[in-house]
Formats: structure tokens, C-alpha cells, sequence
């Protein structure tokens, strides 16, 4: 009975240590996008590294991240805005955001 009990406890924690690791896609960067009035949207962006569209035509001026997450929009006129951690960064000109890529920090 000891024996059994061991081997069954060694397997299980063989097969828990074996795990794959947390797939970095589960991460999502929670990013607000305002427009000059004060106005703003909301959108996840998956930490995947893979571009993701923008729908939203407001025309944004500033792009804050409340947590995590390195991140790149770009612009309908061709800005390019990076968001590092929790910040807050203009975008300059303002204009509507028509896709982002995020990835982890």
C-alpha cells in the first residue's frame, strides 16, 4: 500500500511539473483609447504579437494601458504610438487607431 501510494504520488507530480508553460496569448493588455472631448473606447489586445484590427473611427489623442503589456498602434495617417506598462502617451497627430500589436513586457 506505502509503495502504491508513492508511485502515485511521484506520477502525479511528474505529470504537473511537466506542464506546458502559460501561452503568452492568454495575456490580454487592457488599452483606452481618447479622443479630445473626453470621449473613449475601450479594446483587449491578446499578448500574441500578431496584429489586431481597430474599428473604432474616433479620432484618438491619447492611448493609456492600466497594467503589463508592450504595444504598438498605428494610426490611419501613419503614426505609430507605443505603450509600455501603465502609461499614458499622446498621439501625435491626432487620428483614428486602425490596429495594435501587443506582447508581453
Amino acid at each position: 500500500m506505502k509503495t502504491s501510494f508513492i508511485t502515485a504520488a511521484c506520477s502525479t507530480f511528474a505529470a504537473l511539473s511537466s506542464a506546458a508553460p502559460t501561452d503568452s496569448s492568454t495575456f490580454e493588455v487592457a488599452i483606452t483609447f481618447w479622443g479630445a472631448d473626453g470621449s473613449s473606447f475601450f479594446q483587449s489586445f491578446p499578448a500574441d504579437d500578431t496584429t489586431h484590427a481597430i474599428t473604432n473611427p474616433l479620432s484618438i489623442t491619447k492611448i493609456s494601458s492600466v497594467g503589463g503589456g508592450f504595444c504598438t498602434f498605428q494610426g490611419v495617417d501613419g503614426s505609430s504610438t507605443v505603450v509600455a506598462g501603465e502609461v499614458t502617451v499622446p498621439v501625435s497627430p491626432p487620428q483614428t487607431q486602425v490596429s495594435g500589436t501587443c506582447d508581453i513586457l
